[in-house]
């Protein structure tokens, strides 16, 4: 890949993994049936989406420095290939991988990732290739009003071991590096901006591991309103209390009224925000019921990251989207349809294929994707064409969306906002009035729950294009 110039890019680019079983309600007659013999090939058809979301699981787990993420990916045996730079060389299993991985992240403060090209997937048996061209941006320790970029010619290959597939040899080829420009006030804001929401999804997500490396020894949590109302300091206190909050709910998801307002001066940033969580109890998984918060977030740079230092979390409004007395089907429906938008958001599309039935259709209005998509293949490409275009996606809704559910058929219907980021300074608005209708496939004993999967989709786009943000 040639060296690129490019702004400064701020991709918050989670991986979001719903437990769940992809059932086959009605491929349960015997293996020499017909039906399920297509059913094996529908789920094999998806195997390469399976690696490519592995592969991008990787990219992210080293754009966020987490060694041990990445260490997880791994076979005892694997091989890293390190091809240019102060690292060339060749190391074999964990240990030697994981040093390397180690001396990589000290050299740069903080680090980012895009594709330029789609990745090359192939799976064959029991192994698999991902190959790419992959650009990191990175900011430089003791350098940190620098950027710079590093071209890798990517290659990881996989084994499959149990049900899931292992990295037993990675080749990271340094094509071309570069410095991009000194960093702008402008830029810093963006960067702080993507730390709040990316703190936001780890919340979403109740994941404690990926909450605490955010906040500096000495940082301070303000919990005002609810059971959890107090004061914690220190980063075991307040994981602690994410911790107590997290056994409160079954599934968590959030979104906010309004973009969050950044401010920043010399090395201190603030974040404030009015943002909703929606949530379903552990006690009441029949249950949806939302929290409204208003944010703050106090943030000090060091060494080019920023650290948490002060957060409030003000609840100022609680109360159920669905009541009790309300059939679990209307709530689990809502719960998909949170789940498929928040899956758009993360541009995860083995995520978001995995609602569909296999002949379903999404209708895509106003746009330049206009047009209408039938089946897995079709509906997998648009998918992807989407998520091309933006370097990062948030969505929210002001009003709950509108649940309907009739005999074995459920409809959704909502007006929903994707913020939409196309480069480092480019933060779009895209309105949809949105359409899912859900058909149940019958009870799935394995969750516990009906199998509702997307038969019809349509995605209109308001206004026909993406407007800019400033414009609201």
């Amino acid at each position: 890949m040639k060296p690129t110039t490019v702004g400064i890019i701020v991709a918050v680019v989670l991986i979001v993994v719903f437990a769940g079983a992809f059932g086959y309600v009605d491929y349960m007659n015997a293996k020499t049936n017909a039906n399920y013999q297509n059913a094996v090939n529908t789920a094999n058809g998806f195997k390469p989406n399976a690696v490519l979301g592995d592969a991008f699981e990787h990219w992210d787990y080293i754009a966020i420095e987490n060694t041990t993420l990445v260490a997880s990916q791994y076979l005892p045996n694997a091989t890293l290939t390190w091809i240019g730079g102060p690292l060339s060389g060749t190391y074999k299993g964990i240990s030697s991988i994981n040093n390397t991985w180690n001396k990589f992240f000290s050299l740069w403060s903080a680090v980012w990732l895009y594709t330029v090209n789609p990745p090359v997937t192939s799976v064959s048996g029991n192994t698999a290739q991902v190959t790419a061209p992959v650009q990191f941006v990175v900011t430089p320790y003791g350098v940190n009003n620098t950027v710079e970029y590093i071209n890798v010619s990517y290659t990881l290959d996989f084994l499959k071991s149990g049900t899931s597939f292992y990295i037993y040899n990675e080749v990271w080829h340094i094509t071309g590096t570069g410095v991009i420009a000194h960093i702008p006030q402008q830029v810093l804001t963006q960067e702080v901006e993507a730390s709040a929401f990316e703190h936001w999804d780890y919340i979403a997500i109740e994941n404690s591991s990926l909450l605490s490396p955010e906040y500096a020894s000495n940082a301070t949590l303000d919990w005002i309103g609810g059971p959890l109302t107090g004061t914690y300091s220190g980063v075991s206190s307040i994981i602690s209390t994410w911790d107590k909050f997290f056994n409160l709910w079954s599934a968590v998801w959030f979104y906010t009224i309004s973009p969050p307002s950044v401010s920043v001066m010399g090395r201190t940033a603030t974040v404030t925000s009015e943002n909703q969580f929606i949530l379903t109890p552990t006690t009441a998984n029949n249950t949806v019921e939302y929290l409204n918060i208003s944010y703050s977030i106090t943030y000090y740079r060091v060494s080019g990251t920023y650290l948490i230092t002060h957060e409030v979390w003000h609840i100022v409004g609680t109360g159920y989207i669905s009541t009790n007395q309300m059939a679990d089907e209307y709530n689990q429906v809502e719960a998909l349809a949170f789940s498929h938008w928040n899956n758009i958001a993360i541009e995860n599309l083995t995520l978001v294929m995995e609602q569909y039935a296999p002949n379903a259709v999404l209708h895509w209005v106003n746009s330049t994707l206009n047009g209408t998509y039938t089946g897995y293949s079709e509906i997998n490409a648009t998918w992807n064409k989407f998520f091309t275009a933006w370097i990062a996606v948030w969505f929210y809704s002001e009003e709950p969306p509108m649940i309907t559910v009739k005999g074995d058929m459920a409809y959704v219907n909502a007006t929903v906002q994707f913020v939409v980021q196309k480069n480092s300074t480019t933060f779009d608005y895209i309105n949809v009035s949105y359409q899912i209708v859900y058909q149940n496939m019958g009870f799935n004993v394995k969750t516990g729950q009906f199998q509702y999967q997307i038969v019809n989709e349509v995605f209109n786009v308001l206004g026909g294009s993406p407007k800019p943000l400033s414009d609201l």
